[in-house]
Order: structure tokens, then sequence, then C-alpha cells
């Protein structure tokens, strides 16, 4: 049980990483979001680290393992670096960005919490997406190779995989327990980014809105999205 908290923490501390260092340019991206789109900060970094990554892969460049992602990560920190200075809090201050942090927090922890109880991969898709995941952690280069036909490669999308896959890399957990904490990042990204569209859509109307009855649509929405 220790070893599983460890695990939900481990991975938790790379997807706050993430998201703190791509923090500036999310912000300057949503700067007309009163959250400065907090929110979305884990899943612009997501997309951008795994695009580069995959990209520079595929051409070979550079290939697919821990170093590679410490690299294109490094980099993408320089660039935020330079938009630090334009970085603009939050007009309601610092709050926000701990209610956000918090409701990912709960929504990652509370599909963690489910996932424990069910951990097996079998039913749907599942049992593919998690050879598919594994077959991407084994290739250096991309495409990877077709798990049911090799040596040909996957004719297949596998993008969802490989973003899967890079997070089990950085965070350096065993493919089983990385694909469940796919699941609940998954959860807990929709539940905080729902609330952020929510709460800035109230933000632009909240002359048409009370108070008490925003709060109540906002947070319902984060759940329901």
């Amino acid at each position: 049980m220790s070893a599983d908290i460890f695990f939900v923490l481990q991975w938790w501390v790379v997807m706050f990483i993430l998201g703190l260092i791509f923090l500036p340019l999310t912000s300057l991206l949503f700067n007309t979001f009163f959250d400065k789109g907090y929110a979305f900060s884990k899943i612009l970094g997501l997309l951008l680290i795994s695009y580069s990554v995959w990209f520079l892969a595929s051409l070979k460049i550079l290939p697919f393992n821990f170093f590679s992602i410490i690299l294109i990560l490094a980099f993408f920190f320089l660039i935020n670096l330079k938009f630090l200075k334009s970085l603009n809090p939050p007009a309601g201050g610092l709050k926000i960005y701990f209610l956000e942090e918090g409701l990912f927090l709960i929504g990652f922890i509370f599909w963690a919490f489910i996932k424990a109880h069910e951990p097996s991969i079998h039913g749907l898709e599942k049992f593919m997406d998690f050879g598919l995941i594994n077959s991407i952690l084994r290739s250096e280069y991309f495409p990877p190779k077709d798990i049911w036909l090799t040596p040909s490669t996957i004719n297949y999308y596998y993008f969802g995989h490989f973003i899967s896959a890079l997070l089990i890399k950085f965070s350096n957990v065993l493919p089983e327990i990385g694909y469940n904490l796919t699941l609940a990042s998954l959860f807990g990204l929709s539940l905080s980014a729902s609330f952020s569209v929510s709460a800035n859509l109230y933000h632009f109307f909240s002359s048409h809105i009370s108070q008490q009855n925003a709060r109540r649509l906002t947070l319902l929405s984060g759940f329901l999205g």
C-alpha cells in the first residue's frame, strides 16, 4: 500500500513540475482568463513535450529515452523563463492556483483509488492500449513496431499512447502502474479544466448570475466534465 502511494505522489510531482514550467507560456496564451489558464498548463506542457520528443525521434535525431525528455524539457524551461517577467498573477491572488491544483489532485487521487481496487487491464480496448504503450516504451525511434506483426510498424494512431509512455518513462514507474495512473490523470485534468472553463465563463458573464448560483454551477460543471 505504501508503495502505491509513493507511485501516485511520484506521478503527481512530475505532472506538477510540467504545469509549473509551462505556466508562463500558458498565462500568455490565456491572458484573458482570470485564472491565467493554470488548469491548462499541464495539458500544454504534455502536448509540447510529447510532440517534440516524438518528432525528433521520428526523424531519428534523438532517441526516445529519459535523457531526451530532460533535454527537451530544459529547452522549454529556458523558453518559459523569457516569459516569466511578463507573468502576472490572477486578479484574486494565487488562491485560484491552489484551488485548481487541488481539484486536479482530488480527481487524480480519487481515480487512482478506484483503479487500485480494480487494476487489471482487460476489457474494451485496454489490452490493446497497454500493448501499444509497451511497444512504444521498447522503441528508440518511431514509428514503433507492430505488436502483432513485427517487424512491421504500427499502422494505427498512437500519439495518445505515446503521451502515456512518455509519462511512464519520465516518472520511472512500471508500465502497468503508469497505465492506470494515466487514466487517473485524465480524470484529474478533466475536472480541473472543466472547472476553469466554467469559472471563466462566469467571470465573463457574472453580471447576469448571482454569486451563490455561480459557485454551485462552476463546481458542478467541473465534476460533470
